[in-house]
């Protein structure tokens, strides 16, 4: 199932199902989506589905308790229960059989029977004798849930669009929203949207909703993670390793034509080692810029496998052309994924077309390696964001404030943690979740019981002795033994004087170009990136369409920001001057979305 969307009106006996019908009209973004619907007086509950559940129509319904006071919807999957609720495999996370038991627990123990169960889900729970509506969500918030209330009631979506078409909610926008994103990498911190009374929904939630007000708790803490003692380096390795194969294999289950994008970074590689031999084929994608040390790493990797690997171009394609394909995703994401990320997009046809079941490597380093190790301080947070102090943003002491809440409100955990909770959810999740409608996203280093064991060792684990990336190349030698790592060039655990003489050796190379090209000896320029967004962008007719956006007659990023201070940053951003290119992909896509957001709830409304 893509989404999840329901109201609770304050008048017990209102007819609602057309609100609901609305939201899910808002909500559908491919027109194989479709949806099933439940109401009652008062109440309506909307799930819908893509092609691919065509053939589980039946876990679109809800469950019933004996004597139909509860009454329990499902949306995402479920992969494993330490808990209460017996859990066999994924496909059975998909059935009537598990959500009843799941209903029975949730009546008998409460919502904290959840706590145990592994998945990335959204559950809504309807008491008809008490009239109180529950939602609640899986640990890591996989699946964005967003919810606002007005004077009528009460809404909640799987996108905030969705929430705007229940009756009385206010579309004003959030200011503050474009001066985080400018200033925090362009992201928004907690529960911000960019609609100022519409917000996001945090992992392991629990909102319990009568007469049209929420009560909000979460069910699991950060602090709930248990430190793992000290032993040798080979057993921490061992006993990853199991979690790891385990974690992919209940990934596996059920996948038709699985895959994944592959880059020349550790994470997507060490999906591959261990997906692509145990599935019956595998497709590996990898987009970027041609030549590029992600491209020809993870062509590498895709042989060493033997696996099918295939390359898509960023920025290509004419009509529409590539700012235009990034552009038609603003809505579907609600604004919240800045034009720079909106390039994962690019590829999603190919995916589409290719892959039923995508094995994601998002946040490997982040959870299994010493990404973060670092972060002991909320000066530390801002660093990770990152925070940008340009003009437009947030000044230093303001953002180091909303880093220090944010630290606080870990009761006690890491300061490495409120990353987890607040940039995250963002970079990762709101991405796969705009690739749902087509297919299954399924994301192996968040599994429960491996991420608890990875963030339960210590600091000195992850950094000084290197765990990831000794763990990889001890496992998976043909990928990682002599296959160059994108951030060095050069294999994993090389020594550092020898990554240290490798780029000597490359910057001597690029200045000896032109003298060897004079000669007739050209030498081929490393591609680093996968990307060329400032350069790209700098072309006259892009720079005219992305200016020309965000400075328009009656700009809202103008009027919040100053428009003499935008037009300034924006125009020395093209000018080659230094500033971020996310800040100017915040910019654009906060515009293009408050633009046309009107127009896009109005559709919804007119093709009812």
């Amino acid at each position: 199932m893509t989404g999840i969307c329901g109201w609770l009106s304050t008048q017990p006996d209102a007819e609602v199902r057309d609100v609901v019908a609305s939201m899910c009209r808002a909500l559908r973004v491919d027109r194989a989506e479709t949806w099933t619907q439940w109401s009652s007086p008062g109440i309506s509950i909307g799930v819908l589905e893509g092609s691919l559940d065509a053939d589980l129509g039946a876990r679109c319904e809800s469950v019933v308790s004996l004597g139909g006071r509860y009454r329990l919807w499902m949306t995402g999957e479920a992969y494993a229960s330490t808990g209460p609720v017996e859990l066999r495999d994924v496909q059975h996370s998909h059935e009537l059989t598990f959500r009843k038991a799941l209903l029975g627990a949730l009546v008998e123990r409460g919502v904290d029977a959840i706590a145990a169960v592994d998945g990335e889900y959204q559950i809504a729970l309807w008491d008809s004798d008490e009239r109180a509506l529950t939602l609640m969500n899986d640990r890591f918030g996989g699946l964005p849930l967003y919810w606002a209330r007005s004077p009528r009631g009460f809404g909640f979506a799987s996108g905030v669009r969705g929430v705007l078409m229940a009756p009385g909610m206010s579309a004003e926008l959030d200011c503050e929203a474009i001066r985080e994103a400018v200033s925090f990498g362009g992201f928004r911190l907690g529960d911000r949207t960019n609609v100022a009374a519409v917000k996001m929904l945090p992992g392991a939630s629990v909102v319990t909703v009568r007469d049209g007000s929420p009560c909000f708790r979460r069910y699991w803490h950060w602090k709930d993670i248990q430190p793992v003692g000290d032993r040798p380096l080979e057993e921490h390795v061992e006993t990853v390793h199991g979690l790891w194969r385990r974690a992919i294999r209940r990934r596996l289950t059920g996948a038709k034509r699985p895959g994944q994008t592959l880059s020349g970074g550790l994470d997507s590689r060490a999906v591959l080692a261990e997906a692509a031999p145990v599935a019956p084929h595998w497709r590996a994608i990898t987009y970027g810029i041609a030549g590029c040390d992600d491209a020809r790493y993870g062509q590498q990797a895709a042989a060493a496998m033997e696996v099918t690997w295939i390359f898509h171009p960023l920025y290509s394609g004419q009509d529409p052309d590539w700012l235009e394909r990034r552009t038609s995703y603003v809505q579907q994401t609600d604004g919240l994924i800045q034009l720079v990320d909106l390039m994962h997009m690019e590829a999603l046809p190919l995916q589409t077309a290719l892959l039923d079941v995508h094995i994601s490597g998002y946040v490997g380093d982040a959870v299994s390696g010493s990404t973060f190790n670092s972060v002991t301080s909320p000066a530390d947070v801002l660093a990770h964001l990152p925070y940008y102090g340009t003009s437009l943003g947030l000044d230093w002491r303001e953002a180091l404030a909303r880093a220090e809440q944010a630290v606080l409100e870990l009761d006690g955990a890491a300061a490495r943690f409120a990353l987890f909770e607040h940039k995250l959810p963002q970079s990762t999740n709101r991405m796969s979740a705009a690739w749902r409608p087509w297919l299954r996203v399924r994301k192996p280093f968040i599994d429960y019981a491996f991420f608890d064991f990875c963030q339960g060792l210590s600091t000195r684990v992850r950094g000084e002795q290197a765990f990831y990336e000794r763990w990889l190349r001890a496992r998976y030698p043909a990928c990682f033994a002599t296959i160059p790592y994108q951030k060095t060039g050069m294999p994993v655990l090389t020594p550092s004087w020898r990554v240290q003489a490798a780029r000597v050796t490359r910057f001597a190379r690029r200045k000896m170009q032109p003298f060897l090209a004079r000669a007739g000896l050209p030498v081929r320029p490393r591609v680093r990136y996968y990307h060329d967004d400032e350069v790209v962008w700098r072309a006259p007719e892009i720079r005219a369409r992305i200016e020309g956006t965000i400075l328009r007659s009656g700009s809202v990023c103008c009027d919040i920001l100053g428009r003499e201070a935008v037009a300034r940053l924006v125009s020395a951003w093209f000018d080659r001057a230094a500033a971020p290119t996310q800040i100017i992909g915040a910019l654009y896509v906060f515009e293009v979305y408050h633009r046309d957001l009107r127009h896009h709830l109005d559709v919804a409304r007119r093709s009812a």
